[in-house]
This record gives structure tokens, C-alpha cells and sequence, in this order.
């Protein structure tokens, strides 16, 4: 399995994952040119795509796919509540219905959707696996839910939102009420609640944690990165620290 992420951050989020002779995007939140143009430079086509699983309907996710529906027929999976949504903006697509905590089978994939805790319709996170290697996909969520720690055990490699630093945050000059909901329970994870995830799941064969959806003006990959890394040297853990951003292509992770 192998994943690269084409953007990540509270402007725009799509990342491509591939395991077998399957590939899926999961979230479209940027143009469908970035997206082709990104695919592109991972090496693939966007006829090389077999489905599209989408975690929430807030724009810097699925701002793409009203274009991209109409250029590649694949089916659009998502939480069977945020349906309405989608085909108001997608009426031409082919829809394929979630339900948390019940996998599914796509390709060479199961895919077990978790749900999360987001100021979103029935919002979703996912673990991928195939070949028995586990991908765990965690974004846009104001607290760690119940459900998403059991489904994370056992991880090969993590995508989690590290959003953003408090401190960066409360000096942004953002009205009140925004900073609250971001560091509400339906809001976004800090650098170190990000850091409390890795605390509780990690072990010894987690070999890579993708940092992602950081708020380009409440956080720097810099800051992130360093939050993240101290965590792993109290744990005394190896794993391979990788930073996803919004403009540049983060390459095939091989996990």
C-alpha cells in the first residue's frame, strides 16, 4: 500500500491511496486540474482512479467534484446522511452509501469508515487495508470519538490533522467565536491532541505518520513537526515523521 497527498490544509485537501490494482482518492477539495496534474506526477492517470471516498462536505474537501464527477464515472462513497449534499453539487455521479463502524469492500481494499467529530454532516474517518498492511485516515475532528481509537490500533501508517498551535491561534486576531469552534469538540485537533492520538495507538510497527489539514495561519510545518517529534522521542519511537501541505505534492509514502 502506498499513499501521496496531492494538498492539505484548511484550503484545500486530496490525497490518492494505492494498494494492488486499486486506487482511490480520498477527498477532492481542490480544482479537478490539481488533481489530474497531481495524479499526473504520482504517475497516474485520472482513468486509473476506482473510487472516490469522501470524509465531509465542507468545501476545502469536495470543492472538486462537481467537475471531476464529470470527467470519471467512479463511484463516490460517503456517509449515506450527507447524500442530499453531494448531489446537490454532483447530481450525475454514482453514489455509494457508508454506514461508521461497517467495512466495505473496494477493489483490493477494506475500507472501515469511523465516524468522527466534525461541525459536518455524519463526517468520517477510514482505516484502508489490503494485503493485511493498515492505513489510518483521521482528519477535521474536535476530539478523539470513541469509536476511532479501537479502529486505529494496529496502524502501519497514520494520516492525521494537526490543525493547528494554540498560542498561534488565539493571537490570529480571529473573531471570538471562530477560535472556539475550532478548539471546540466539533472543531479541528491542535498539534498536541494530535500528539495524544499517536501517545495512545502507538507501537512498533506504526512506520509512518502523514501530519495534515495544518491551518496555514495557525500553524507551521515547522511547529508541527516539532510538537509531533517530541512525542515520539518520550515514546522512543522511530516512526517516520512526514508533513502534508498545500502546495506541494507530498510523493508516494510506501508503507
Amino acid at each position: 500500500m502506498k499513499i501521496a497527498v496531492l494538498a492539505s490544509s484548511s484550503r484545500g485537501n486530496a490525497s490518492v491511496i494505492a494498494a494492488g490494482k486499486t486506487t482511490l482518492l480520498v477527498d477532492v477539495g481542490i480544482s479537478a486540474r490539481r488533481i489530474r496534474l497531481g495524479l499526473e506526477a504520482c504517475g497516474i492517470g485520472l482513468g486509473d482512479i476506482h473510487g472516490i471516498c469522501i470524509t465531509h462536505e465542507h468545501t476545502d474537501h469536495i470543492g472538486g467534484l462537481a467537475v471531476l464527477s464529470g470527467k470519471t464515472k467512479v463511484k463516490v462513497y460517503c456517509s449515506r446522511y450527507l447524500r442530499n449534499d453531494l448531489r446537490e453539487l454532483a447530481p450525475d455521479a454514482a453514489y455509494a452509501f457508508l454506514e461508521p463502524g461497517t467495512g466495505v469492500r473496494i477493489g483490493d481494499f477494506s475500507v472501515l469508515p469511523i465516524s468522527v467529530s466534525h461541525d459536518a454532516v455524519d463526517p468520517l474517518g477510514y482505516v484502508f487495508e489490503a494485503d493485511g498492511v493498515r492505513l489510518g485516515y483521521i482528519t477535521d475532528t474536535g476530539r478523539i470519538t470513541r469509536a476511532m481509537l479501537p479502529a486505529l490500533q494496529g496502524v502501519q501508517a497514520l494520516y492525521l490533522e494537526s490543525n493547528y498551535d494554540p498560542d498561534m491561534l488565539h493571537n490570529s486576531g480571529r473573531p471570538p467565536e471562530l477560535i472556539e469552534r475550532i478548539e471546540g469538540q466539533w472543531g479541528h485537533l491542535s498539534n498536541s491532541q494530535a500528539g495524544d492520538v499517536v501517545r495512545q495507538i502507538a507501537h512498533s510497527d506504526l512506520r509512518h505518520i502523514i501530519l495534515a489539514h495544518l491551518s496555514p495561519e495557525c500553524n507551521t510545518p515547522a511547529c508541527a513537526a516539532a510538537a509531533m517529534q517530541t512525542v515520539l522521542d518520550e515514546l522512543h519511537h522511530p516512526a517516520e515523521l512526514h508533513i502534508a501541505r498545500q502546495t506541494e505534492l507530498l510523493p508516494w509514502v510506501n508503507v
